[in-house]
């Protein structure tokens, strides 16, 4: 046994040794670059629909000046067109004014026309705004709309020659590539941009009002005290509703139900909101965003955090019943505004998700940049997550801490409910809660609230300085 082994290793030694003697000969013909290049070739990327591409060209809307048809058909000798199927009559050439009897359209593409009078093509389709067009970065065709959604319009490159289009369908593999041929609907190939229809005066109303008090907490039965132990047990002690409820009676002997610890809560969380976002923050350059799942009503809903991951800082907290676009640039928002101005070096980390690619662009065109780096999969393959992963993971402990709070409460009634938890639990966060990595310190110190003598003293405090904003941003 032990000699057919031996003659066994002795075999795959002697072929070791004539594989890299064709390496080396092989070395001798193929350039460095050559084979380097091999890497960069096509590589098999999924969901290649989710990407999302540069911004186009966009140029000011020249009117051209009209031609006389009605000349043009007498010196050429021009009739009508003879067609089977009807056209619309209200459609004429933008060129001459030619009526729809000269006009040739596309069955396919009913939006597009061509004049048999000027020589002319055009189309119908509607322009993000009349007074611009906008164009592709790649070959500087004109943008058709593809489609309309609730919160943008897809525009995409429909020319076929088009750069950007022919190393993508290049990129292939054989497979993808008759897929793409049966169901090309399935594979994302052509320059498509997003132009969304949401105004800034819209995400600020938003913003301000999206917490609503069920109460009006200046008429509790209860003292201002026992408000403060409801928000220190149920926020800083994670205890649910029923829980907080059950220990003040069994320690404090004061009788008072689930249902009126909810509503201080909310009532609570309504207040603070105004201090929460309004506080002159000093942030730094460096945000974490991340996104995590909550249980609402038994369905899925999903938190955007953006988490200053230097000064341990929450900047953004709410929760969506979507993980799309529109909460993407809500979630930004929210950050960005608590800036006096953009630091030119603010940096955004998050995971491989392209809905933060899309926020990054709908900002830079309402003059609020900033740079992402996205930290994909869990190992360092590219140059990006070897320097960002840290960020990442702070995020990502942050959420694991939000969870901790989280677990007892058994997911929330409504979107609302969980929105006034959020905004309580930043609060915690951002006023009361001490943190290792800055030496158990709160990660923004105010002083009436340090000099408080305990923690329900202290979530009073806070709920002074929510009315004052309440009072200064109204």
């Amino acid at each position: 046994m032990s000699k057919i082994i031996s003659l066994t290793i002795k075999f795959l030694n002697t072929i070791n040794k004539f594989i890299w003697k064709i390496i080396v000969f092989l070395a001798k013909f193929i350039k460095v670059d050559d084979i380097n290049h091999l890497d960069a070739k096509p590589k098999n990327v999924r969901y290649r629909q989710f990407n999302v591409d540069d911004r186009p060209f966009i140029e000011p809307f020249v009117e051209h000046e009209h031609l006389d048809y009605k000349q043009l058909i007498i010196d050429n000798n021009i009739k009508p067109i003879n067609r089977r199927l009807s056209c619309s009559s209200n459609v004429c050439c933008p060129f001459c004014n030619a009526p729809s009897d000269y006009l040739y359209f596309n069955t396919k593409k009913p939006y597009d026309f061509h004049c048999k009078v000027c020589s002319h093509s055009f189309t119908t389709r509607p322009r993000p705004s009349k007074d611009i067009i906008l164009r592709c970065p790649h070959c500087h065709c004109q943008l058709e709309l593809h489609h309309h959604r609730t919160d943008f319009d897809v525009y995409r490159c429909k020319n076929d020659n088009c750069p950007f289009y022919l190393n993508n369908k290049k990129s292939l593999y054989a497979h993808d590539l008759s897929l793409y041929q049966k169901h090309p609907e399935k594979m994302k190939l052509r320059y498509i941009y997003r132009h969304f229809n949401i105004d800034i005066p819209s995400l600020s109303k938003d913003y301000r009002n999206f917490i609503q008090s069920p109460i009006d907490i200046s008429k509790a039965y209860s003292s201002q005290y026992v408000i403060g132990l409801c928000l220190t047990y149920h926020v800083n002690y994670g205890l649910s509703y029923r829980q907080t409820a059950s220990l003040i009676k069994d320690v404090h002997e004061i009788f008072i139900s689930y249902k009126t610890v909810e509503n201080y809560c909310k009532a609570v969380s309504s207040i603070v909101h105004p201090l929460l976002e309004f506080f002159p923050y000093d942030l730094s350059d460096t945000i974490a965003a991340d996104e995590t799942y909550i249980k609402v009503a038994g369905k899925t809903a999903y938190i955007f955090f953006y988490f200053d991951a230097i000064k341990k800082i929450v900047t953004s907290y709410r929760a969506f019943d979507k993980r799309d676009s529109l909460s993407s640039i809500k979630a930004a928002y929210s950050t960005l505004i608590k800036f006096d101005s953009l630091p030119n070096s603010l940096k955004v980390i998050s995971d491989g998700n392209p809905i933060y690619n899309v926020a990054v662009h709908y900002w830079a065109q309402h003059g609020l940049p900033f740079t992402l780096y996205q930290v994909i999969g869990l190992s360092n393959i590219d140059s990006v997550s070897k320097k960002y992963r840290s960020q990442k993971q702070i995020i990502e402990r942050f959420n694991r801490t939000l969870k901790y709070y989280y677990r007892p409460k058994n997911g929330f009634s409504s979107l609302d409910n969980a929105n006034s938890y959020l905004v309580l639990f930043a609060t915690f966060n951002n006023f009361l809660r001490p943190h290792y990595s800055l030496d158990y310190n709160v990660p923004v110190v105010i002083n009436e609230v340090a000099k408080a003598p305990n923690m329900p003293s202290k979530w009073l405090e806070l709920i002074k300085l929510g009315y004052d904003y309440i009072n200064i941003y109204n």
